[in-house]
């Protein structure tokens, strides 16, 4: 199966994709002094070349775009972006997709949610629409380039990436020797192309992109909690206890700091502390 014409032809297509968004991308990242992380070989990372990141499960996860801050090909940054990608041929594999997708990226939001990082799936091929609304509604920016698109750009170098089930061998062989003919101006030229077709959405998935990271923090809330919390049995009890408790109370002992910082672009931060200096800390981090 790995050596099969159809799944050479799905990974080219699949690395033309990847290789188009990392020319796409990296000018935003410049703009934003950011660096860049796709697969490659990194001294960050004892020169591995996948691009993984541990969750907060202690779960590592390979991702294709990973953009930092403060990092480097020798220091590893703090994640502001996450992007996965994907190519499907058929409908049928695109459920099970976007749920890997979402199974990578959610638990990774989670541990690095103090920096509230933009993350965005650029698929292509067919998708249903279903799977797609399960990623929107998960969060993610959702880049989607139509199969036609993708038969577009590959036309303007002379190779048909329309194929069904039925389709031979010989046919697909034939495609991939062609495609590995191209020089690197017909690739160019390819990468180019597959931006063109997919111009708008791109163009508005930038702006999204560049109000995350331009956001600024808006307001900062604090609100200071004395007093142990009582558990009850039953909603009686606890509505007993509140009738009847003191709303101020000198006795009370610090029980911790709740922090709510709101950006300028919507995006919303929240967090728990027990002692003053972590609490300090934490906003810190975010000046």
């Amino acid at each position: 199966m790995a050596n099969s014409p159809a799944h050479r032809f799905g990974q080219i297509i699949g690395d033309i994709l990847e290789e188009a968004m990392i020319d796409f991308l990296q000018p935003i990242a410049r703009q934003y002094s950011l660096y860049l992380d796709y697969r490659h070989s990194r001294t960050a990372r004892n020169n591995r070349k996948e691009v993984r990141w541990e969750d907060i499960n202690g779960n590592t996860h390979k991702l294709d775009i990973v953009m930092e801050e403060n990092g480097s090909e020798s220091t590893l940054g703090n994640p502001r972006v996450f992007i996965e990608m994907a190519w499907r041929k058929y409908t049928k594999h695109s459920k099970n997709k976007a749920q890997e997708i979402s199974g990578a990226i959610k638990p990774l939001i989670t541990k690095y949610s103090r920096y509230t990082p933009f993350f965005a799936a650029i698929v292509a091929g067919d998708f249903t629409k279903n799977s797609l609304d399960q990623m929107k509604s998960e969060g993610f920016e959702v880049v989607y380039m139509p199969i036609d698109t993708i038969e577009k750009a590959f036309s303007v170098v002379g190779i048909d990436v329309n194929w069904e089930e039925i389709t031979s061998e010989n046919s697909l062989r034939e495609r991939v020797e062609k495609y590995d003919r191209l020089s690197q101006t017909e690739i160019s030229q390819l990468k180019q192309e597959l931006i063109l077709q997919n111009n708008d959405q791109l163009n508005n998935f930038l702006k999204k992109l560049s109000r995350s990271l331009e956001r600024k923090i808006s307001s900062v809330g604090v609100v200071s909690i004395y007093g142990k919390p009582s558990d009850f049995s039953s909603i009686d009890e606890a509505c007993s206890y509140i009738s009847s408790c003191n709303e101020i109370s000198s006795d009370l002992e610090f029980y911790k700091f709740e922090i709510f910082v709101r950006y300028s672009n919507g995006d919303k931060l929240d967090a728990q502390y027990n002692d003053r200096q972590t609490a300090i800390t934490f906003l810190r981090s975010l000046s």
